[in-house]
């Protein structure tokens, strides 16, 4: 993994969904395309910070203000029924970000090398980087192959990412910090130019959040189970169609990335991609052009711009550049 990050410079990436509102889960202070002030804030709550009427009048009152009745009235409904909205629960997308997103698939797709043919080659180490107006994301890993990565068989990958993700009030900035990390055991099958990958494993999320919000259901540390699954196939020569789905127990995640692509210039795949992320709090949605598979050296790059919105309204520009090395 510190090959990779070394070797390859993760790019720019990142996808949000806004966390605890009083601890927004994800988030940045600098991101591409948000230039405007922001004041400082405390670490922790003081007493002041909300009336004695509770959290739910004061997120009402502050959002009311800053972000529409629409939206302050879907959080109080969510605070006041204890039950998940696109907004409730006291918490803004605990797991439907860039972050997330990056656990979908390695960036490439661990797909075989353009040049094509069999390797000995067991390991793969994997980074990148996600970045758009709201968050970013690093992520980095490695895929383990018993047989080789071009040969069906047992495979492990261990994926880890961590990812910043912000939600500005009128008042107040609330930033999320959430590490993911996934051991996933797996299977590899490919029949002629289709190959299918199967995994699943432990999962791990570790939410840090500013101001700090002990109260938070999403403070701290949560265990899961990860479930993925990734497609590649090459119908003709020159065309290539990728997918890639996971889930995860923690707070009912689920996300997907499908892409196509055309061989240019016998050397990269290039077209549309289309991925998304969703958990009991949130959703987000991409929109982009990628670039998958360019060689330099022993490194092959990919990278993707493109539109993101969520559900709590927020679109903008995203990037992202990543890495893989073969060993």
């Amino acid at each position: 993994m510190a090959a990779v990050v070394t070797a390859g410079a993760f790019g720019a990436i990142a996808q949000t969904t806004p966390a605890d509102l009083p601890n927004m889960d994800r988030n940045v202070a600098q991101l591409a395309g948000e230039n405007d002030a922001v004041p400082s804030e405390p670490d922790d709550f003081d007493s002041g910070d909300f009336p004695t009427t509770g959290l739910e009048a004061s997120l009402e009152a502050e959002l009311g203000a800053g972000l529409g009745a629409g939206l302050a009235t879907g959080l109080k409904s969510g605070l006041g029924t204890g039950q998940a909205t696109d907004h409730g629960d006291n918490t803004f997308g605990a797991a439907a970000d860039a972050n997330a997103m990056a656990m979908l698939t390695p960036f490439p797709s661990s797909a075989p090398a353009l040049s094509g043919g069999s390797t000995a080659d067991q390991v793969l180490l994997f980074g990148g980087y996600d970045i758009w107006s709201n968050g970013h994301s690093a992520s980095a890993g490695l895929h383990w192959a018993q047989n080789g990565l071009n040969q069906d068989g047992f495979v492990v990958r261990l994926m880890l990412s961590n990812g910043t993700e912000f939600y500005r009030t009128p008042n107040r900035l609330y930033t999320t910090d959430i590490f993911r990390a996934a051991i996933m055991p797996g299977v590899r099958f490919k029949t002629g130019e289709f190959e299918l990958k199967l995994f699943a494993g432990p999962d791990l999320e570790q939410h840090n959040l500013t101001p700090d919000n002990p109260t938070s259901k999403w403070r701290g540390a949560h265990p899961g189970l990860r479930m993925a699954a990734e497609i590649w196939a090459q119908p003709m020569p020159e065309l290539m169609l990728a997918a890639s789905v996971y889930a995860t127990t923690i707070a009912a995640g689920y996300g997907f990335r499908a892409a196509a692509g055309w061989r240019v210039a016998d050397a990269v795949w290039i077209g549309p991609e289309w991925s998304g992320s969703c958990d009991e709090l949130s959703r987000q949605t991409r929109w982009g052009l990628h670039v998958t598979g360019w060689p330099t050296g022993p490194l092959e790059w990919s990278g993707a711009v493109g539109f993101v919105s969520d559900s709590f309204g927020r679109n903008g520009a995203y990037t992202r550049l990543a890495t893989q090395l073969r060993l």
